[in-house]
């Protein structure tokens, strides 16, 4: 295995990601599930062919509990958390969602505590005070007029989204990082990638309301910015995310995934003209501190 293999997928995983976001941030004439569902499946259908092209398969003797886990692990990272970052993503914008991510190296290090039996250290409550203290700053406004109460209900609900799919997508990576351990890295993608859509499909077929979002799969001029979104984000970040956690250690992985939150500023800035006000900068640099405290050895 090549040196800092695992460290360099995981720093990769943040830049495609963040690129993933930008553009996915130009395909909003899609709904948040629509594009949920699109991403999951061409990532499916791209992993299936990385899979017969190294010569691969699913292993059937896999044990029940991992089979269990893997698709759990689907479900809540892929079939539910994704679509709530899209929703938290339509109201927050990608410069104070990548704020609101650095909550994501605590919620790792806290369920590697309860799920892995891993130790934290003495700074991880200094580290998580400073990464909430760092998403209230960065989210909130920074002018000295109040935000319209629609405005102020609108970043409250993407903060309580972003929070809430951050959540789910660390809990879903615990499940899998076990099973992924003693398998094949396109293989375990490819399984959460299916379970994922299955749920989604469930979902739609259950609520008639959120049938619409089908129509994604109709080519449309949409599909100029959402098709090379969902290559980076499902199929290339996915990849370097799920290899990141093979072959390096959590915490290192996880503070580098971290640096979505610099890349994401930067390029809402370059991309799309968001503004970098001071008030947002000294909140991404003191969550992105905390964060870094939080994984510390």
């Amino acid at each position: 295995m090549p040196p800092m293999l695992g460290e360099s997928m995981a720093l990769g995983a943040a830049l495609s990601w963040s690129v993933s976001l930008i553009l996915f941030r130009r395909s909003e004439a899609i709904t948040p599930l629509g594009m949920n569902l699109f991403k999951n499946a061409l990532a499916t259908a791209l992993l299936g062919f990385t899979l017969l092209a190294l010569g691969q398969g699913i292993p059937a003797d896999r044990p029940a509990a991992d089979w269990l886990k893997l698709c759990v692990s689907g479900v809540l990272g892929i079939g539910i958390a994704d679509t709530l970052i899209f929703m938290a993503l339509r109201r927050l914008g990608p410069a104070r969602l990548a704020i609101v991510d650095c909550i994501y190296s605590p919620v790792i290090v806290l369920f590697s505590v309860l799920f892995l039996d891993e130790h934290v250290s003495p700074g991880f409550l200094l580290g998580a005070a400073l990464v909430v203290g760092g998403v209230l700053l960065g989210t909130a406004s920074a002018g000295r007029a109040p935000l319209p109460a629609s405005e102020r209900r609108a970043i409250a609900g993407g903060v309580a989204l972003g929070l809430s799919g951050i959540v789910a997508m660390a809990l879903g990576v615990m499940l899998a990082k076990r099973p992924l351990e003693r398998s094949g890295l396109v293989e375990v993608t490819l399984v959460r990638l299916v379970a994922g859509i299955a749920f989604q499909l469930l979902w739609i077929a259950l609520v008639p309301a959120d049938r619409p979002a089908l129509a994604v799969f109709r080519p449309s001029a949409a599909w100029r910015t959402l098709v090379p979104a969902a290559v980076l984000s499902a199929y290339v970040s996915m990849l370097l995310w799920l290899g990141g956690f093979k072959w390096a250690n959590a915490s290192a992985a996880a503070v580098l995934n971290q640096m979505s939150t610099v890349f994401t500023i930067v390029l809402a800035r370059i991309v799309l003209g968001e503004p970098v006000t001071r008030r947002r900068a000294l909140g991404g640099l003191v969550a992105i501190c905390g964060a870094v405290i939080v994984v510390k050895p």
